[in-house]
């Protein structure tokens, strides 16, 4: 049977954190992000505050329900920067989080090794720093139901201990309800059992 995630780790705040290796500063960045877009907005920022890098190399992952993980190692070794970026985020479970690697040449070239290390290094290091957060995941859902079916519908909330994030009045009434992702397809069959009632999402 699968598990359905009900929480992840992630940050809520951005981070930063530097190292120096045979003279190259690898200054790391912990970065909070909700989609692609939001991450590549918040690279290019940082571009245009450190202009004078020889490298940018990022990793992110997003999204734990439809998971999007990339690493990129803008110009050094393949699989050097990238990918040991990436493998910190993983190990220590984070999602909607990114980490950009911002390097200065330091005169000494490190081999692939030594840029392994470096570059993980540096990601770890914003990390120990960071306050790491658990998110719950919802699902929200509208019921439209009848008035004279509101004990049934407020006895559900009540029981399952969901949130009702709107409530509206017609002809008929209407609730905006938050559930935990999991828990999803069962409440919504309790729901659904009563013919009169109508589930939208």
């Amino acid at each position: 049977m699968k598990c359905i995630m009900d929480e992840f780790k992630t940050i809520n705040s951005p981070n930063r954190a530097s190292i120096k290796v045979k003279g190259s500063t690898f200054t790391a960045y912990l970065l909070p992000v909700q989609s692609k877009e939001s991450f590549m907005a918040q690279l290019d920022f940082l571009k245009s505050q450190e202009k004078g890098a020889n490298h940018y190399c990022w990793a992110y992952r997003i999204n734990p329900l439809s998971p999007d993980e990339r690493g990129n190692d803008d110009g050094e070794p393949s699989n050097t920067a990238g990918a040991p970026i990436l493998r910190v985020l993983k190990s220590n479970d984070l999602w909607n989080s990114a980490i950009v690697v911002v390097r200065y040449f330091g005169g000494t070239k490190l081999g692939v090794p030594g840029l392994i290390s470096a570059y993980g290094d540096a990601a770890s290091e914003t990390l120990s720093s960071a306050t790491i957060i658990h998110e719950t995941i919802t699902k929200t859902f509208k019921v439209n139901f009848e008035y004279a079916q509101i004990s049934f519908v407020e006895r559900i909330c009540k029981v399952e201990n969901l949130e009702v994030i709107e409530r509206e009045q017609g002809v008929k009434l209407s609730y905006t309800i938050s559930v935990i992702y999991s828990k999803f397809e069962e409440i919504k069959e309790q729901f659904e059992s009563n013919h009169l009632l109508t589930v939208t999402h």
